[in-house]
């Protein structure tokens, strides 16, 4: 849980009303830098308590990039310092070291707060601390971590990242559309804009509200989400993007826009790319036989779709909305999607029974290949011939033609994710 937990402040016995005034800017700016943490402290324990989180995570100010307003992780939300405290941007142009007044520093910090909150509440959802009854958002936030899967760009596969940093020329629309980014982005202009709704009323318009709501008007949500109509021609670009993502994650094949599927396979593909080139070494990438070339192994493919059946059964499993006769059904069509997945890789790959040089699986996969004492695949369409999954959410057996679905079965453990946003792929201030 980390940072998550209890953080009492000065400010706790305010009325909503009260603290929220305290982000005017004739306020804000008078406050001193204890002042402002505890500010934002409060704020986040009333939007955890508010979300239903388990704990409040704890604000720390941090001396962060200037295009980063804020980070958050295993409970902890980052605020960059310079932005809150001193209120100014510092940038080197040129060679030049240039500094700017921010007129809206108290509005950023307080949208920074409701952003990074956000990602806090989908680690919570995505590590089952808490539950959604949203289930498309739990299949779509947990498609959406730091974990790797094959991608085939440019008739080639090679590994991609399931959470993008927008890389490619046009993947800040991917970026700022995944499921994750989309939501925290949404939510904290929307709760941003009720609190200066609130304080207009009570106070009047002051320059600062003034200025901020045209930033948003032309970087907002609503600004980024015509644009990204315009550059894909896809009216539907942020459902498909997102559905998309989950189709690499969890082996289905829903039908989206072609062009917008592209756009996120090179993006993916990009961005894992990027991570290694700047070499982030953290435990989230620990222990998953990644290829440092970014040539994908079938060993490491059919791990990452066998990691895609295991979550969807878990979710499947745990859906109040679905019977477990639609939820074995539905998890046995995914499993024969993970197995048509092999044989494909392998004849594009041209590997065969020889051919896997690092121990993968010996033969191709067939379709009646069966999960141990349990039924084939084929069967498994069956509802009556699924009793042996477990309600642990594994598959007992042995193992599929060597290294494939291993004597474990398949696996119920909880999706890895060490966080949103991992080690710092940071949220810009680009309000």
């Amino acid at each position: 849980m980390a940072g998550y937990g209890a953080h009492p402040t000065q400010y706790g016995s305010l009325t909503n009303g009260d603290l929220y005034s305290m982000y005017c800017a004739s306020i804000f700016s008078n406050l001193t830098e204890s002042q402002k943490l505890d500010l934002l402290q409060e704020t986040v324990n009333r939007d955890a308590e508010e979300r239903g989180e388990l704990g409040a995570p704890q604000v720390v100010f941090s001396s962060l990039p200037a295009d980063t307003s804020g980070t958050a992780a295993d409970g902890v939300i980052k605020i960059n310092r310079e932005m809150a405290v001193e209120q100014q941007q510092s940038f080197v142009y040129k060679g030049q070291a240039i500094t700017h007044p921010m007129t809206t520093a108290n509005l950023e910090c307080l949208n920074t707060i409701f952003h990074e909150n956000t990602h806090c509440w989908q680690d919570q959802i995505v590590d089952g601390t808490i539950q959604c009854q949203q289930k498309g958002l739990v299949l779509e936030y947990s498609a959406n971590a730091f974990t790797v899967s094959p991608v085939l760009v440019d008739g080639k596969y090679t590994l991609g990242c399931q959470y993008m940093t927008g890389v490619t020329p046009t993947g800040y629309y991917c970026y700022y559309f995944q499921a994750t980014e989309r939501d925290a982005y949404l939510a904290a202009e929307l709760k941003t804009e009720q609190i200066i709704q609130s304080l207009s009323e009570k106070y009047g318009m002051e320059q600062s509200f003034a200025d901020y709501r045209k930033s948003v008007s032309l970087t907002g949500y609503q600004a980024m989400e015509k644009e990204a109509v315009q550059i894909f021609q896809n009216p539907h670009f942020a459902k498909d993007l997102n559905q998309a993502l989950m189709n690499q994650f969890y082996g289905t094949n829903v039908p989206v826009n072609p062009a917008t599927e592209q756009a996120v396979k090179r993006e993916m593909a990009a961005t894992y790319q990027n991570i290694l080139g700047v070499s982030i070494k953290s435990s989230q990438w620990e222990g998953k036989n990644m290829s440092l070339n970014g040539k994908v192994t079938l060993a490491e493919y059919n791990d990452s779709l066998r990691s895609g059946v295991n979550a969807y059964y878990t979710h499947a499993i745990n859906d109040p909305n679905i019977s477990r006769e639609e939820a074995l059904t539905a998890t046995g069509q995914v499993a024969e999607n993970y197995l048509n997945a092999i044989g494909e890789f392998q004849a594009e790959q041209g590997i065969g029974a020889a051919g896997e040089p690092n121990g993968g699986i010996a033969e191709n996969v067939e379709e009646g290949t069966v999960f141990g004492n349990g039924p084939s695949l084929t069967e498994a369409m069956d509802i009556e011939a699924m009793d042996e999954v477990d309600n642990d959410g594994s598959v007992d057996g042995n193992e599929i033609n060597g290294d494939g679905i291993d004597g474990d079965g398949i696996e119920g453990d909880d999706i890895d994710s060490d966080g949103i946003d991992g080690e710092g792929c940071d949220d810009g201030m680009d309000l």
